[in-house]
């Protein structure tokens, strides 16, 4: 595959360079996961069912995935339904665990794949009255789209629509941790969080500004480049946005950067990267045919 002029990303457009398979229909997510040897795998997951599709990443970009299921449902501790699970997003920390995040009810599952068990439940609620509380308690609202592991066992938190937000959650009463623009990799450590049940609280919110809202109509899922930056996928715009600074305590977000993607045959609704900084797009799709999309040229590069 040609390799593509590096974008700078102001306004710029990506292409589809290739397509391939994902065994799941409806996918809602997927991130990069790293063993102890380093070794890469793709993980995916849709809302469909609570089954997670794994697939060490081929050495070249012209080669195939070989995919591999896991009933999430079936593991000790797991309160997913098996059926329409309603999980939106997957990440990942540096010991090979996986976080699923639902949006109905609004919780995350943090698993442990090698042992077969749920680690830590963790309930996400935001108090009070405003716009954001209401919408994020009504059962037909927008909540969780995308998340991110934060230090100190924080979780950040893409909220879809109505309102669009980046939530940062936490045990009650800790301090906010906000996000410099090159962020701590998540995926590089292993995430500080207790085993058991959780009840995390909205500690910090930040909503996009002028220039973020237009690129990116909704918020669909978030990732950490191999640049250690972070970026927003947006299904409505079909775009990416590399976000700036979210300041510690809340406020607004803006992007440094916004791409444009050109070709898509289906919802973009999962964000991950290749090692050279190419965006991997997950799509819903009834189908599991072609919903796995690799874009170029690389954008998350030094």
């Amino acid at each position: 595959m040609a390799q593509g002029k590096r974008g700078k990303g102001k306004g710029e457009r990506l292409e589809v360079a290739r397509t391939g398979d994902i065994p799941l229909r409806e996918v809602s997510g997927i991130c990069v996961t790293r063993d102890r040897y380093g070794r890469r795998s793709l993980v995916a997951i849709g809302d469909r069912v609570a089954v997670a599709a794994w697939s060490a990443v081929p050495e070249s970009d012209k080669a195939n995935f070989e995919w591999k299921r896991l009933d999430i449902a079936r593991l000790h501790g797991s309160r997913l339904r098996r059926h329409d699970p309603q999980i939106e997003a997957i990440c990942a920390d540096g010991a090979g665990r996986v976080l699923l995040l639902q949006e109905t009810p609004a919780r995350a599952e943090l698993i442990d794949p090698a042992a077969a068990r749920v680690v830590a439940s963790i309930d996400l609620a935001v108090p009070g009255g405003d716009k954001l509380a209401r919408s994020w308690s009504d059962p037909k609202g927008s909540r969780g789209e995308g998340a991110l592991l934060l230090p100190g066992g924080h979780l950040l938190v893409a909220k879809e629509k109505r309102p669009r937000a980046l939530i940062e959650f936490g045990p009650p009463g800790a301090r906010p941790r906000g996000l410099a623009p090159v962020a701590r990799r998540g995926g590089s450590a292993r995430w500080d969080v207790a085993d058991g049940s959780h009840r995390y609280v909205a500690l910090a919110v930040w909503c996009p500004d002028k220039h973020l809202s237009k690129a990116c109509e909704d918020f669909s899922d978030l990732e950490i480049g191999p640049d250690n930056r972070v970026y927003v996928l947006s299904d409505q715009s079909e775009s990416i946005a590399r976000l700036d600074e979210l300041p510690r305590g809340g406020g607004s977000v803006t992007a440094s950067a916004v791409w444009r993607i050109r070709g898509l045959r289906g919802k973009p609704e999962g964000l991950a990267f290749t090692a050279e900084g190419r965006a991997v797009l997950a799509l819903d799709s009834r189908k599991p045919r072609r919903n796995l999309v690799l874009l170029d040229p690389p954008i998350a590069v030094g």
